[in-house]
């Protein structure tokens, strides 16, 4: 083995630079491809770091091999692990972002924004050079590497869903769940849940209900279990979320209920407090509502901003609707609070001085008031908002 080529095996060399040897000849140095045998010694140095989850040097030395022999099933191979050590390493990164004080291991700081970055750049470079190699063999030349390959893209598929919802890319969360749904003509459970998730945070009510209702069979089932499954909860919430958005109130309320009944030590129980209080509402039930949401800002006061906001936002709507324009704006000023310069603010303020209006003018009938065009529904009136 050629100094340069041990050089190279050894830690301190840098991603992408290993593209040829440097070896003395009687004219000074010349370019010459290792060879196949130097290769794979490379490829098993990877593989060994890979084992001792030294997921650094594993991820460089299996670049090295995807760049030394490219558009090969070995370069393939390489890239695969490649990714795999990436993921491991963010998710390392993610462990240390949620415990700063608790270093893991001797590795370095590093940014899981960055990562991700890297990680999608090149698992859309390693997807492109598989497809090629695919579309370029006959179906009778490596068949059994092919189904190898179709489960490592697989793989890697399901390692970017998980990715992209991790970072809150809905969209693209989406665009994965229906690439791998065409692949495999099926949908995990896990999977059908992200993608309502997705249509939930992005506010796309009809296709939230549509995922929803295909799931309504498989909930109906597991809820006879004792005690039923924890994933049923949070699906429960967000059914009851969909049916309230959607102005079905009687669903929303049932839905609601039915959480209560199989999940007593509820795990979100604010929200689902907050979902009932919409209901009593639009039932005209202000003071039983009020109460609710007076016990989640009491309850939780830990809750997050957008939950505080939601509930003192809803508080000030119950005023409103009965023309209480001073404990409204009272409402309005304590969204103000909770949630300044946010997406609440300029919208609080508006009512605000709306209210200010309302109170210092002649006081209008009943009738006039609630058909008024400052009184609007919860919903249109709330910005738009992640559940």
């Amino acid at each position: 083995m050629t100094l340069a080529w041990q050089l190279a095996m050894s830690r301190p060399t840098r991603r992408f630079t290993l593209l040829f040897i440097l070896v003395g000849t009687s004219g000074g140095l010349l370019a010459q491809s290792p060879s196949q045998e130097e290769v794979l010694d490379l490829y098993r140095a990877a593989a060994e770091a890979y084992a001792q989850q030294d997921w650094d040097l594993a991820s460089e030395r299996f670049s090295q091999v995807a760049h030394l022999r490219p558009a090969t099933p070995l370069a393939i191979e390489a890239g695969f692990y490649d990714l795999l050590a990436m993921h491991r390493r963010m998710q390392i990164d993610t462990l240390r972002a949620a415990s700063p004080s608790e270093p893991v291991g001797n590795m370095p700081k590093s940014s899981p924004e960055m990562h991700r970055v890297r990680f999608a750049q090149a698992c859309s470079h390693w997807h492109c050079l598989a497809s090629s190699w695919m579309q370029s063999q006959g179906s009778t030349k490596t068949p059994s590497y092919i189904g190898t390959l179709e489960g490592r893209i697989d793989s890697v598929l399901r390692i970017e869903i998980e990715q992209a919802f991790a970072s809150k890319s809905y969209r693209q969360t989406l665009s994965l769940l229906n690439q791998i749904r065409r692949q495999s003509n099926t949908e995990s459970l896990e999977h059908e849940l992200m993608g309502l998730e997705c249509f939930v945070q992005l506010q796309r009510w009809t296709d939230a209900e549509n995922s929803v209702q295909s799931l309504q069979l498989r909930v109906e089932e597991d809820l006879a279990q004792s005690p039923p499954p924890d994933w049923i909860e949070r699906f429960l919430l967000r059914q009851a979320e969909v049916a309230m958005v959607l102005a079905k109130w009687k669903d929303a309320e049932s839905t609601v209920w039915k959480i209560r009944t199989h999940f007593p030590e509820c795990k979100v129980s604010a929200q689902v407090d907050y979902v009932l209080a919409r209901c009593w509402i639009h039932e005209a039930k202000f003071e039983q509502a009020r109460q609710l949401l007076a016990s989640i800002l009491e309850s939780h006061r830990d809750a997050t901003v957008d939950l505080q906001a939601k509930t003192w936002w809803t508080l000030a709507e119950s005023y409103l609707m009965q023309r209480n324009y001073h404990e409204a704006h009272a409402c309005y000023e304590q969204v103000l609070k909770v949630a300044v310069d946010s997406k609440w603010a300029e919208l609080a303020q508006r009512q605000m001085a709306m209210c200010r209006e309302a109170s210092g003018s002649s006081i209008a009938d009943r009738s006039e008031a609630n058909n008024s065009a400052a009184v609007r529904s919860t919903q249109k009136q709330m910005p738009k908002q992640s559940r």
